[in-house]
């Protein structure tokens, strides 16, 4: 029996126009109102996570920055895996010495800080999730009781070697550039899948009775880790082939055709 989904959100549950289609907000409230939980689970910060499902699904448990800050439906902490301010204070402090057209953000629970909110990456990213960022210096990073993401923004070309660099300099954490201009730092071990089998645990479920969604290689640990799991036609042929199921791309409601397929749903 079916008693949760997650689902990743970039690519997956919002499509192109950073939205959720009307007939997958119909099959998740269907999927809920039958009383199947819904989990978003995304490298997002939690307030970024929030307005893209106010107006449907207020409140749901959510699982941010790539697994490393759980909360369950009324916001309160079931697990959190931060990194040390320290650590993302030396590596800001690193940027701007040697680096200085690299722009950095970090994210401390529902916090958001940056460096330079005039900064075009950062302004872009503001507009992208729909939210203010606070704008902060070496200091204030520091004073943070916890990090759980730093995102550092450039050129593509200046990524690849800075990547490097940091693998070399901070061997205990986790880097890994998410797109050609992005990278992400966390703690070491963070993983999507494992935040899946803590938040199932959590509420007295079964990973066998979970049902999963995702598009990218961030997602397949969460995909094999679900008792059930699809990725949409926009997902990459090897993480296709490495799942099996492939539903409809996030822009043709490929969440929602699996739902009613699956009974939990029927479109009206």
């Amino acid at each position: 029996m079916l008693k949760i989904i997650f689902s990743d959100i970039d690519g997956t549950l919002i499509n192109d126009d950073l939205e959720v289609t009307p007939r997958t907000r119909q099959a998740l409230r269907h999927a809920v109102n039958a009383g199947i939980l819904f989990v978003p689970v995304s490298a997002r910060m939690p307030e970024a996570i929030k307005p893209i499902l106010k107006d449907f699904l207020p409140d749901v448990p959510m699982i941010s920055y790539n697994g490393a800050f759980i909360q369950d439906e009324n916001g309160q902490v079931i697990d959190s895996c931060p990194m040390s301010p320290q650590a993302a204070q030396a590596i800001c402090q690193y940027l701007e010495k040697e680096i200085s057209e690299v722009a950095w953000n970090v994210y401390s629970g529902e916090k958001w800080l940056s460096q330079n909110r005039m900064n075009k990456w950062i302004s872009r990213e503001e507009e992208v999730v729909g939210l203010v960022s606070q704008e902060a210096d070496l200091e204030a990073i520091g004073h943070l009781s916890e990090v759980h993401k730093l995102l550092l923004m450039g050129e593509p070309e200046k990524m690849v070697t800075l990547e490097d660099k940091l693998k070399e300099l901070y061997p205990g954490l986790s880097i890994a550039r998410s797109l050609p201009y992005y990278i992400e730092v966390m703690a070491n071990g963070i993983q999507k899948g494992r935040a899946v089998s803590l938040l199932a645990d959590h509420y007295g479920v079964d990973t066998s009775e979970t049902l999963a969604f995702g598009d990218n290689f961030n997602d397949l640990d969460m995909l094999e880790v679900a008792g059930e799991a699809y990725v949409m036609a926009n997902t990459p042929q090897e993480v296709k082939e490495r799942v099996g199921h492939v539903t409809a791309s996030h822009n043709h409601d490929g969440i929602a055709l699996v739902l009613e397929n699956l009974g939990i749903s029927s479109f009206e």
